[in-house]
């Protein structure tokens, strides 16, 4: 898991890139390097450049970066393609022609399910507590309002650092928490894919996932959805109200009194 995060600041760097990364440095409270590059698996080194920041990290002792990115990829192609009738998600919300719940995302990560949420119409608030991936998910948020692609579905879209488990007991405004916490590791010998892996060096293991539903469930909101790999226990060993089951994985859905 990674221990430290450091900045490069390339002695080229032109304005507005140079003022981002001094005010991230600043922010964040970084030390500079003088390379881009990783010394050892357990440090990372933020770099930003034409308006993306990216985190480099060795993986497998191999030097990779990480960026999120609303618009491309697998995100992409989703999001460009979700209606009502062809995301699970939208019947583990809830979401009903003339109702669009005020969804609470406690574990935002990349941000790729607040993104489908949103496209579906609600009004998504996200909370990352993980500093780099915040980060990461804040330049991958504001690069996509930025764009005007789909301006509406970007104002749908609120990021803050947050821990979670701080604030669901209190969480008000909302029809829905949800929580995605991180996949206990496989069994199998498959390697997970190469980004999740790299997700998962940053983030280490979700835990206290188990705390986080019960402090969701003591909160007012009335609904309470999480998001678990197909054949894993509940989480604290709480029984869901009802779940909807897709290939690889489920949505258990609660319906908190």
């Amino acid at each position: 898991m990674i221990e430290s995060l450091v900045i490069y600041i390339a002695p080229e760097i032109k304005e507005p890139d140079r003022g981002f990364a001094l005010n991230l440095k600043q922010a964040l409270d970084l030390e500079s390097t003088s390379d881009n590059e990783p010394s050892d698996s357990k440090r990372a080194v933020f770099e930003y450049a034409d308006g993306i920041l990216c985190l480099h990290l060795l993986l497998d002792n191999k030097p990779t970066s990480l960026s999120f990115d609303f618009d491309d990829g697998e995100v992409g192609y989703r999001a460009r393609r979700v209606s009502k009738s062809n995301e699970l998600v939208a019947r583990a919300l809830g979401v009903k022609p003339n109702y669009r719940p005020k969804v609470l995302d406690a574990t935002a990560g990349m941000g790729r399910d607040s993104l489908i949420m949103a496209m579906l119409g609600c009004n998504v608030v996200m909370y990352e507590r993980q500093v780099a991936i915040h980060a990461l998910l804040a330049n991958a948020l504001e690069r996509f309002k930025l764009s005007g692609h789909n301006q509406q579905v970007a104002e749908r879209l609120f990021l803050a650092q947050n821990d979670s488990k701080e604030f669901v007991k209190g969480a008000e405004g909302f029809d829905v928490i949800y929580l995605d916490p991180m996949f206990p590791e496989r069994k199998k010998s498959a390697l997970v894919k190469k980004e999740m892996r790299l997700f998962k060096m940053l983030a280490g293991e979700d835990k206290d996932a188990d705390e986080l539903l019960l402090g969701a469930l003591q909160s007012p909101v009335p609904r309470i959805v999480v998001k678990r790999p197909k054949g894993a226990p509940v989480l604290a060993n709480k029984k869901p109200s009802h779940e909807i089951v897709a290939k690889k994985f489920r949505y258990d859905v609660y319906l908190n009194s």
